[in-house]
């Protein structure tokens, strides 16, 4: 189903919901209860001004058949994010009760209530209302209790906002309403859970009302001036507000924002682990709406008063709308479609889900997926990126995400309540749950499919236990052994977060760690743009030794955010990662002379130090070896309080991890490495090239992806299109030079890194993304046929932007109808603003005329403004020198040396042949305790530990490389090109073929610039633009690399007596070359070659050329005295002389890329 089919039936799902019964609205509310046996719901129907109808749907488990319940209801809301069962529901936590049921309806009886209807005089909405508040069932003579938040069912009346302290005072204040609709009066209820993180002072004697275990504060809400809005305002400051929201104009004391008038002063627990202060309030008057908060050039902020200063500030922080989390996960394989949607509205909220998944074209394919599937889990990590394609890859999601450890006495699915299994067993919570729900099964009854839509009590998506950026692993039945039937993994995919549509993705800030001494590793930060105050997921990919002292695995190392970026004190022998600072404390958390450590709980994440992560997360594991690195030292981590963006980011300060055991003169803190950004990748084709015929194709073809574990976006505009058939990405980058740049010569065939065959493949649009090549397009999403212009936006799983598959660098061809003909073509570019990034661009140049490689290594790579890196990308193009030399040999293995080469580059004897390099650049220090153990750095060393390979050991990253052979594209995430630690200025040494370790050929890494000029040449019979430049060529003595010309804008002037060209110079001299070619054109003559090769001088070289270049008007056409604009022509003027004809060129424009 497309995109956009499954959205519409998503929200149209959604709407199913809402009208369940009818006259939902805000007078229809309902609590969702699976606990302790008892699964269903209990509704509240407002009847009239005074009956509430209350409706029960439930049904008791087979373990608890026989049930009694006392029920009632109190002060607070449930907090799913909570999954203790116990805990969550625990008379403390949920305020005192405001109402019972059990004299005017008596007991909750099962057998007898399941389907019950009741009548009671009371109000659902008001003073003595409900909403808002918790159910609560009581079993009769046991300790057993369930809990549930009673809510509307209508989503769209109900909305939350929540003003976050982090300092002084810490905790939340949430305004929960309901907007006023038909025949309903609005409501607005505040939670407030606040707490110092600062030892408080005595209170004073005259005050023995703050002497208790909280303080007492005057409170308000706050409006920004519209003259003086500044969305820089700084929460640590509050003198900027002046002006009580008012908009009613009621007067001091009267206005909408003072609480404290209306509501009484509001109280701050002093120590939140022992005496927590929990408040809520009712304030008919405080009618806020979305609008309100999202005025604009205005903002509301909520203020408290200091409680011995009644009239100075003590904290204020913005009121934020909460909008609803939504996430999402795509299944696009084996033939089978859809996607699983996950919502919740805020944390005191259940989580909704809707699967939407099948073959729609082939219900054989969607009755087979119903008979198989066996189960559907959440797993505790996202699958690794790198593994796509590969039998292990849904292996590397870990175990089932199962924070309670629940391993025993656990139902089978459908047949207990949703707390009695782990919160990621979703076939267990829900299998059989949503008779009562939108459904579409294709196997009723008889499957253990999940299909349409359900709720759940125990899958928060915010919180420690969240299930964001997790992993969707589907389970099938092995049956390949009829006596032991068992289940094994058949697909996975990543859970990402979307806008409240569904439709967008969420903008994400993803920031990054690079360990590299004396551990090698990564560690992945992921948060809401812009939104500091949302859960941050930690990734951390792998921790392993590197340094080569110890193979062992070592465990409980605690790790923190410190206050500033290391220095080269990371690889010191003593005192080392000093540099890095004390731990992050932005907010000051003080308690004085007891340790700040022991206030600090995962509960109480504001009670932390920001970058205290051990006492919020536990600690982690270093792995002796990347065989089990991905079992043993991958984990994730949620957190409540590590901003990634605004005022606090951790964004340049330092991640450390320490080891108590080790040396006492490094010190406790064992490796340390810079928090930085890890941005979008976007690429575009839009430079069009035609393959022979006439070019009127335009538009784009434009793909982003957000990190290496989104989808990835398509967009596609396309004008001007003839009788085409499809479009795809092919293997390498276009050849501006070539008349025929599309050809399978030069682009080769689609990019297909797994091998898929196309004649596997089903016809277009009927299957899923991995049964076609990566690069087909078309097959996957639908071809060009019968169009002259076509739009489309897709999502893909199989079309990254990151990794050795990476299609950056690569091209788009689109195809003719007839014969499957190449008709257009264009590179796919990165895309960025120049304000955020700019690109570097280098090249090996192999072009020594008795060298022992022919051709061109480029590499480029993303530079952000924080200095951040994105991968490098690398084009080879090699042969054996000799303009006829069809010679191809195989696996050469080449390095990134320290020093650059000189004339030693081209010398016969091997053992001398590139000796100037020195030796494989190892910036890092990797394996330095034990240098010569090559067995253990082999076996560490690999694609899958791209870190642990030295910086120049290129060849053991991404493999060999073949002379002779076709053009290759690579990406590569350890190989820097900028200072501090760049390869620019060092040398590429190719090995000798089958795996040699003999130095074969080498070249310098040098800037590659581009300069381009527009050139108007004389045209002589028989003029060919090939032989033309391969003259220029000849004469400047460069390879065809560093000069070229741009096909498409050749062009005959002057009824053909000229020609104009565009010339691109390029390589590390582009700016010489351009002042030689203009000499050369002028005079005729170039007496030195414009490239100098060390201990080589050409001594048949051609130093003189022919060509002229041909003035701007045409000499054929007639002149006569023309009169435009007020302005005479030159050529017209009466006394002037003959104007001066330019010597060269016509317009000459210089774009350099750095």
């Amino acid at each position: 189903m497309a995109p956009g089919g499954r959205q519409l039936l998503w929200m149209a799902s959604i709407c199913w919901i809402a009208s369940l019964m009818s006259g939902a609205d805000a007078q229809h509310l309902i609590a969702y209860i699976s606990q302790r046996g008892l699964h269903g719901e209990i509704t509240f129907r407002q009847m009239n001004a005074t009956t509430v109808e209350i409706k029960a749907n439930l049904e008791a488990t087979l373990q608890y058949p026989d049930q009694v319940w006392s029920w009632g209801v109190r002060r607070f809301p449930v907090d799913y994010s909570n999954i203790d069962p116990d805990e969550r529901c625990e008379l403390s936590r949920l305020g005192s009760q405001v109402l019972s049921f059990d004299e005017d309806l008596e007991y909750l009886v099962l057998p007898g209530n399941e389907t019950s209807s009741w009548e009671r005089n009371m109000q659902l909405i008001g003073d003595r209302g409900i909403w808002g508040k918790s159910l609560v069932l009581t079993e009769v003579n046991a300790n057993a209790r369930i809990c549930a938040t009673i809510t509307t069912i209508q989503s769209s009346v109900e909305h939350m906002a929540e003003a976050r302290f982090n300092t002084p005072v810490a905790g939340s204040v949430h305004f929960r309403w309901l907007a006023p609709a038909e025949g309903a009066v609005g409501d607005t209820l505040i939670y407030s859970d606040l707490y110092h993180i600062r030892a408080q002072p005595a209170a004073l004697e005259e005050d023995r009302s703050q002497a208790g275990p909280f303080t007492q504060h005057h409170w308000k809400i706050y409006v920004t001036d519209i003259f003086k809005h500044d969305h820089h305002r700084t929460e640590d400051n509050c003198n900027f507000l002046q002006q009580v929201f008012d908009p009613q104009g009621s007067g001091a004391g009267k206005g909408i924002g003072d609480l404290d008038a209306r509501l009484g002063r509001i109280g701050v627990a002093k120590n939140a682990l022992r005496s927590p202060q929990r408040s809520v309030f009712r304030d008919a008057q405080l009618a806020l709406l979305p609008s309100d908060l999202t005025i604009p050039h205005r903002t509301l902020y909520l203020v408290l008063f200091d409680n011995q200063h009644p009239d100075s500030y003590l904290a204020c922080t913005k009121i934020r709308h909460v909008q609803p989390l939504t996430h999402k996960t795509f299944i696009n394989s084996g033939g089978v479609k859809g996607e699983v949607t996950f919502m919740q509205r805020s944390k005191f909220d259940p989580t909704f889900l809707n699967f939407t998944l099948g073959a729609p074209l082939s219900q054989h394919v969607s009755r087979k997926f119903a008979e198989d599937v066996a189960a559907f889990r959440i797993h505790s990590l996202p699958p690794v990126p790198s593994r796509m394609g590969h039998e292990d890859y849904c292996l590397t999601t870990g175990d089932m995400h199962n924070p309670r450890e629940i391993n025993e006495n656990i139902p089978p699915p459908g047949y207990g309540t949703q707390e009695q299994y782990p919160v990621g067993d979703l076939s267990g919570k829900l299998q059989g749950r949503n008779k009562g729900y939108w459904h579409q099964y294709v196997l009723p009854g008889t499957s253990s499919e999940l299909n349409g839509l359900y709720w759940d009590v125990f899958l928060p998506l915010q919180g420690r236990y969240s299930i964001a950026q997790r992993s969707l692993v589907i389970y099938t039945f092995n049956r390949s052994n009829v006596t032991n039937i068992t289940k094994m993994i058949w697909g996975c995919s990543s859970l990402s977060q979307y806008q409240r549509n569904g439709i967008y993705q969420q903008n994400m800030v993803t920031a990054q760690v690079l360990f590299r001494y004396p551990v090698v590793g990564r560690v992945i930060f992921r948060q809401t743009a812009e939104q500091p105050w949302q859960d941050t997921t930690v990734l951390f990919e792998y921790l392993i030794q590197a340094d080569g002292s110890t193979q062992n695995t070592t465990h409980d190392h605690r790790w923190a955010i410190h206050s500033n970026a290391p220095g080269k004190d990371f690889y010191d022998w003593q005192q080392r990662c000093i540099s890095a600072g004390p731990v992050y404390n932005p907010f000051r958390v003080d308690w004085g002379n007891r340790s700040v450590d022991d206030f600090c709980r995962p509960s109480l994440a504001s009670m932390c130090r920001v970058g205290a992560m051990d006492a919020r997360s536990g600690t982690l594991t270093i792995a002796g070896g990347r065989r089990v690195a991905q079992k043993i030292s991958r984990k994730m981590f949620v957190d409540g309080n590590l901003p990634l963006s605004g005022r606090h980011s951790i964004l340049g300060k330092s991640l450390v991890i320490y080891e108590d055991s080790g040396p006492k003169a490094r010190g406790e803190r064992l490796a340390c490495s810079a928090v930085i950004g890890h941005f979008r990748r976007k690429v575009v084709a839009k430079e069009w090239y035609a393959n022979g015929d006439s070019l009127t194709v335009s538009g784009r073809v434009e793909i982003t992806q957000q990190s290496e574990y989104d989808v990835s976006n398509v967009e596609v505009q396309l004008k001007g299109l003839q009788d085409n058939t499809g479009y795809y990405i092919h293997r390498t980058p276009v050849e501006a030079n070539l008349a025929f740049p599309c050809e399978a010569s030069t682009l080769y065939g689609h990019w297909n890194p797994f091998d898929v065959s196309p004649k596997s493949s089903p016809p277009p649009k009927r299957g899923t993304t991995d049964q076609y090549e990566m690069g087909d397009l078309s097959g996957k999403f639908g071809g060009l046929e019968g169009v002259t212009q076509f739009e489309d936006a897709y999502n893909d799983t199989n079309l990254p932007l990151f990794g050795y598959n990476s299609i950056i660098g690569r091209s788009v061809v689109i195809q003719k109808k007839q014969k499957n003909a190449r008709w257009a073509c264009s590179t796919l570019e990165r895309g960025y603003s120049p304000s955020e990034a700019r690109e570097l661009r280098a090249i090996a140049s192999f072009h020594h005329p008795t060298g022992y490689a022919y051709g061109y290594i480029k590499m480029t790579q993303l530079i952000h403004n924080d200095g951040s890196q994105s991968e490098t990308v690398i084009e080879v193009k090699l042969r054996h020198p000799g303009k006829n030399d069809r010679n191809s040999t195989r696996n050469h293995n080449w390095q990134i040396f320290v020093n650059p080469v000189g004339v030693d580059a081209a010398v016969k004897p091997t053992i001398t042949r590139c000796v100037a390099g020195g030796y494989v650049w190892n910036p890092y220090y990797t394996q330095l305790a034990d240098p010569l153990n090559l067995d253990l750095y082999e076996q560490e060393c690999s694609p899958d530990n791209p870190l642990r390979c030295y910086v120049g050991d290129v060849g053991a990253r991404l493999g060999t490389i073949d002379l002779g052979g076709e053009r290759v594209v690579l990406t590569d995430s350890n190989f820097p090109l900028e200072a501090p630690v760049g390869a620019i200025g060092r040398s590429i040494v190719i090995f000798g073929p089958d795996h040699s370790h003999e130095r074969f050929a080498c070249a310098n890494i040098e800037p590659d610039h581009n300069v381009i000029k527009y050139i108007n040449l004389q045209k002589p019979p028989r003029f060919v633009v090939a032989q033309f430049l391969d003259e220029l060529r000849s004469v400047m003595g460069i390879p065809e690399w560093m000069l070229d010309v741009d096909a498409r804008k050749t062009k005959e002037l002057h009824g053909g007596a000229c020609i104009q060209m565009i010339i691109h110079f390029k390589g590390p001299l582009a700016h010489r070359l351009e002042l030689d070619m203009s000499r050369l054109i002028a005079a005729g003559r170039l007496d030195a070659p414009s490239l100098f090769i060390p201990g080589y001088v050409n001594q048949k070289r051609k130093a003189t050329i022919s060509y002229r270049t041909c003035g701007v008007r045409d000499t054929n056409e007639k002149r006569t005295k023309n009169f435009k604009g007020g302005f005479y022509s030159s050529s017209s003027a009466p006394n002037e002389p003959k104007p001066l004809v330019l010597a060269f060129v016509v317009i000459g424009l210089a774009f350099r890329f750095l």
